[in-house]
């Protein structure tokens, strides 16, 4: 049973903290301690000791993403465990008759007197949750080593002189030794050389190479007293089982050993979604274990655990996941079963929403070699785990080695409307039936996208609150979609004019348009208008799709503008009108105004130039003069008006208006009455009547005098 269980002997005490680090995941313990009753009376140790054992583990495991708090305690005497509460119990014996005592939404820590040894830990493939530590090695290191083999990791010692040192720190290094490359090579015949926690001898490696073992670090030989760290790649294993395998130790998905789910976890929206079961590949939603159903665990391995079945070497990467079909009924254990023939074990997919893709497929590759093959199965769920329904099946032997790899697309084209989780299955036959995966890929077509703003500028006075627009989505109108939205300073500074905006819009199967707000401040200050840009942008790329100016207002303003014209009346003859525009007050920064005509009984173009203008005020600047044309279009046509207007640039304020009147100069005489002049055309009949009447008033005065 000795490839079942770890067993060691292990001296010394407390060690040093890591670095500290944030920890992210609590982990609950469980105590399981000898005693003569099950009050606790004369238990192998009390609280305090518990409670320090937990405070030094807690140093061992810093920076790990994971620490550790008390939950409960279970006292069991020698009438319910025959022997545990005796000076040698011997771990090797009926060890799982304490599995009744297991809290199994916990890690549990048996603590006994141990015969010759300092503790025990299950790797994480037999489905236990559980280390077993003496009871003077509770608060030493032991309790942080026994758990790092309960979550995967190997001596660092193992195997160390199977290969040369070069192989075993190259890319291949991950099968070999301890399977992890930043730790140093070692095996067994080291340990006398170590001396003050420093390796001290001379041993090479068959190439010559002078092997260093770390005898710090907590999986080394080193002595209690020693160990201080886990290295960085012991940490990334650490996690993949925590993440993978042990997630009901922390709630992930519910209380307990609920597994994931379409209500329950994160769905799947960017693809590629890609797993390859090894060790460093961080995951953000990974495969795990369906923890609630296995009675035996999936594990990742760098290869076959068994002779003739299962893949020899990975596909890709350093690891894999592989079925282990093996009975373990070793005599040790009293003939216990972990995995027996009809037994259905199951790996669980993330839940994916496959509407952001086109065309999507499930790729993996697999090997199937051993006499033993049971049943390997797809199945995909798309009712939130309700019912499942098969995708792609294989039954017994499908390959003669472990060197072939064979690849699988599985079509989920009917799978895009609503969420859908993916799970692998297998049916146990017999031992030599290790079945084996690697590279789980979901994908499809990205379809094409376009974004665009209802509006390219945008103005707001700062005293509005917000700015309110509509995010617009083109094209690709069949497929669910995500674009990011932020925005940039130009010169309004997010946090003191409005508040910034950097999120994921997400676009669901034929949704066109979002409206959104931004938050506008009022500083209550004379401080000019300011813009900042909005962008919208791919959420995978630096692709800018569209992007909106918003100008701020100001609404704070001690200033005002007027029209400066020394005549309001103006012949046509007399070529263009200079208007003056005056602003009240300087100010240190720079300021607009719009000024423009407006038709009256004047029309722009035919009486004048029409205008309209935004003028730039420059930081102190005061007046600024224009010219607007008067076009004389020589016909006896009478005064004409229009209208300029002085107004705010964004806001139509008005500032002020003038009337102007060309006065016309053609055919009228020129003792004719204002009024005369402004009665609009006078027609030549009308003229030569006057000119007739005059004449003969003019001779019938003369005639009188005469």
């Amino acid at each position: 049973m000795l490839a079942a269980i770890c067993t060691y002997s292990l001296l010394g005490v407390t060690n040093q903290a890591l670095a500290d680090t944030t920890q992210t995941k609590q982990i609950p313990l469980h105590f399981i301690v000898a005693a003569t009753d099950k009050d606790g009376a004369n238990a192998k140790v009390d609280q305090a000791t518990i409670e320090q054992s937990i405070e030094n583990l807690n140093s061992h495991y810093q920076g790990t993403g994971y620490s550790y708090h008390y939950k409960s305690t279970d006292f069991v005497t020698n009438e319910e465990m025959p022997g545990f509460y005796d000076d040698d119990y011997s771990p090797d014996n009926r060890v799982l008759f304490i599995e009744p005592y297991f809290d199994k939404s916990a890690l549990n820590v048996m603590v006994a007197d141990f015969d010759g040894v300092n503790g025990n830990a299950f790797f994480p493939y037999f489905g236990v949750d559980g280390v077993l530590i003496d009871t003077e090695d509770l608060v030493t290191t032991t309790l942080a080593h026994e758990i790092g083999h309960n979550l995967s990791l190997l001596h660092t010692f193992a195997d160390g002189d199977d290969e040369p040192i070069s192989v075993q720190i190259g890319e291949r290094g991950y099968l070999y030794g301890d399977q992890i490359i930043d730790t140093p090579p070692s095996f067994d015949d080291l340990d006398d050389d170590i001396e003050n926690c420093e390796y001290t001898g001379s041993a090479e490696d068959e190439e010559g190479t002078p092997y260093a073992p770390d005898a710090k670090n907590i999986m080394s030989q080193g002595k209690n007293t020693c160990r201080t760290h886990f290295s960085a790649q012991q940490i990334d294993r650490m996690q993949y089982v925590l993440q993978r395998d042990k997630y009901h130790l922390f709630n992930q998905f519910g209380e307990g050993r609920t597994v994931p789910n379409c209500e329950n976890s994160i769905i799947v929206t960017q693809f590629p979604h890609i797993d390859g079961f090894n060790f460093n590949q961080e995951i953000a939603q990974p495969w795990v274990q369906d923890v609630a159903n296995n009675g035996f665990f999936f594990r990742t391995s760098p290869d076959s655990n068994s002779s003739r079945t299962g893949a020899d070497e990975p596909f890709e990467g350093h690891s894999y996941l592989q079925i282990d079909s093996s009975k373990r009924d070793d005599t040790d254990f009293d003939d216990i079963v972990y995995a027996k023939k009809g037994d259905k074990l199951n790996y669980l997919s993330p839940c994916y929403d496959l509407s952001f893709i086109e065309k999507p497929t499930l790729e993996f590759y697999f090997n199937m070699h051993g006499k033993d093959m049971g049943t390997s199965i797809i199945e995909v769920s798309a009712d939130n785990a309700q019912t499942w329904a098969e995708l792609w099946r294989k039954e017994g032997q499908q390959h003669s080695d472990g060197d072939i790899w064979e690849k699988v697309t599985v079509d989920l084209s009917n799978y895009r409307t609503t969420p859908a989780q993916l799970r692998l299955s297998h049916i146990i036959e017999g031992e030599k039936g290790d079945a084996s995966f690697d590279l789980f890929t979901v994908s499809g077509t990205q379809p094409q996208q376009d974004y665009e703003f209802n509006s390219n500028t945008l103005n707001i006075a700062e005293d509005e609150n917000e700015v309110t627009f509509k995010v617009i989505k083109n094209s690709g109108l069949d497929s669910s979609s995500k674009i990011r939205i932020y925005t940039e300073d130009v010169d309004a500074i997010a946090g003191e004019d409005y508040t910034a905006l950097d999120e994921t819009l997400t676009f669901s199967s034929q949704e066109t348009e979002k409206e959104l707000a931004i938050n506008i401040f009022d500083n209550n200050e004379v401080d000019g208008s300011r813009s900042f840009n909005i962008k919208l942008a791919s959420d995978e790329s630096d692709i800018i799709f569209n992007e909106s100016i918003v100008t701020i207002e100001d609404n704070d303003v001690d200033f005002s503008y007027e029209l400066d014209i020394s005549d309001t009346q103006i012949s046509e003859n007399s070529g263009q009108l200079l208007v003056g525009i005056i602003k009240s007050d300087p100010t240190d920064f720079e300021t607009k105004v719009r000024i423009k005509t407006t038709d009256d009984s004047a029309v722009g173009g035919t009486d004048f130039t029409a205008l309209d203008e935004v003028l730039t005020f420059a930081q102190g600047e005061t007046q600024k003069n224009i010219t607007i044309d008067i076009i004389d279009n020589s016909e006896v046509d009478g005064s004409r008006r229009f209208i300029l207007v002085l107004e705010s640039e964004s806001f139509n304020e008005k500032y002020a208006d003038e009337v102007i009147t060309i006065t016309n100069k053609d055919g009228i005489p020129e003792h004719a009455t204002p009024d005369d002049k402004a009665s609009g055309s006078v027609s030549g009949y009308f003229t030569l009547m006057l000119g007739a009447l005059c004449f003969i008033r003019r001779n019938r005065k003369k005639n009188i005098k005469d």
